[in-house]
């Protein structure tokens, strides 16, 4: 190798030199290449709360159908109630576990031939790892009946969870009304902590949605009241009230 390296010029010598460490390069490069790919960072951030995007990752499979995860809540003669198109199913996190939550309507099949409407029922499930549900509450007041809407027909409008809660909203009446009541789990129970009514009234030229909302953990109320032809909101503390548990819960009751 010596007498190799004496025959050859300086360039040569520097070019020889130079085409040895570039092949020495790649081959570290080859062997502390590890071709697994990183994992996200994106649900362990410590930046942010929000786990939407875990909730959705560890419980998609859209290869199922939509009550087949929960049909064992459903008692034999009963279904789904649906509004349209759409299944009355609710999806979120209620517990604040990291893991998707039901609330949905159910209805009774009807084969009588009395004048009542059918039963409906309130369940709600906690979800598991495993992609199981535990049953948290069946409510058999909180859902009105096809036949207490009045001239509107059937009342039921929806059901969805929004900020960790479950919300159930109404219309009907002669003259329409709105009603909305919002639940939460809280201190191992079912707690009605919003209310929100509502009624149409001619203010001015035109018929307007008149609401009154309120918080029933804080006591804040706001209103709206048609005065001169105008609307005018009011707000104010009407001050708190013991929560009413969702077990003593009756929709079509409800008042404040």
């Amino acid at each position: 190798m010596k007498n190799f390296f004496g025959k050859l010029s300086i360039y040569k010598k520097a070019l020889f030199i130079a085409i040895i460490l570039l092949g020495a390069f790649f081959v570290v490069k080859y062997i502390t290449y590890s071709p697994i790919v990183e994992k996200s960072t994106a649900f362990t951030d410590t930046n942010t709360n929000d786990t939407t995007d875990k909730i959705q990752e560890s419980n998609l499979n859209n290869n199922v159908e939509p009550t087949s995860d929960i049909s064992s809540f459903i008692p034999k003669g009963w279904k789904i109630l649906k509004q349209g198109d759409e299944l009355s199913i609710a999806e979120g996190d209620l517990n604040k576990d990291g893991i998707i939550d039901k609330a949905f309507v159910i209805e009774e099949d009807k084969n009588d031939s009395s004048d009542s409407a059918a039963q409906r029922n309130l369940i709600i499930v906690f979800g598991n790892t495993d992609n199981s549900y535990d049953l948290s509450i069946t409510s058999k007041n909180a859902i009105l009946r096809a036949d207490e809407g009045g001239t509107f027909g059937d009342p039921f409008e929806s059901i969805s969870i929004e900020r960790g809660s479950v919300l159930l909203k109404f219309m009907g009446g002669s003259v329409r009304w709105d009603k909305r009541f919002r639940f939460r789990y809280q201190d191992s129970g079912w707690y009605l902590i919003g209310f929100t009514e509502s009624s149409y009234e001619l203010v001015g030229d035109s018929m307007e949605r008149l609401q009154d909302d309120y918080n029933l953990i804080t006591g804040d109320y706001i209103g709206e009241r048609a005065e001169d032809g105008k609307i005018k909101t009011i707000e104010k503390n009407i001050g708190k009230k013991s929560l009413l548990n969702l077990n003593d819960f009756i929709a079509s009751e409800y008042s404040i």
